[in-house]
């Protein structure tokens, strides 16, 4: 973790590229979404809208945090080292319920096609 807080933009950018493509969670994510956008039978441009809606919503859990530290840092730090350590602490339960939450609509998704 230590190393992570003190590396520059480029090799953070390079992580999250690394981390995203690398974690199963999010290539499952990615698929289940992939396979319901592509099988709901929408036009072209609609499958485009809702993909790029998809990715949009998916990427505003790293673009808030990151805005609003360039937007008010100072103000900012504080808030953000305690969400942090809360994240940090509570890892195994929040990963938990949320793959629990995916799982379930995943289930969910297959079991009322049938």
């Amino acid at each position: 973790m230590a190393s992570i807080e003190d590396s520059t933009p480029a090799t953070a950018a390079r992580l999250a590229v690394l981390l995203s493509v690398a974690n199963p969670k999010e290539l499952l994510l990615g698929v289940g979404a992939g396979i319901t956008i592509g099988s709901a039978g929408l036009p072209l441009g609609s499958t485009i809208t809702v993909a790029a809606a998809y990715t949009l919503i998916a990427a505003t859990s790293v673009l808030v945090p990151v805005v609003s530290a360039f937007v008010a840092r100072d103000g900012l730090r504080a808030r953000l080292e305690d969400l942090r350590q809360f994240l940090v602490r509570h890892n195994a339960a929040i990963m938990s319920v949320l793959l629990l939450v995916i799982g379930a609509a995943l289930i969910g998704g297959v079991l009322s096609g049938l």
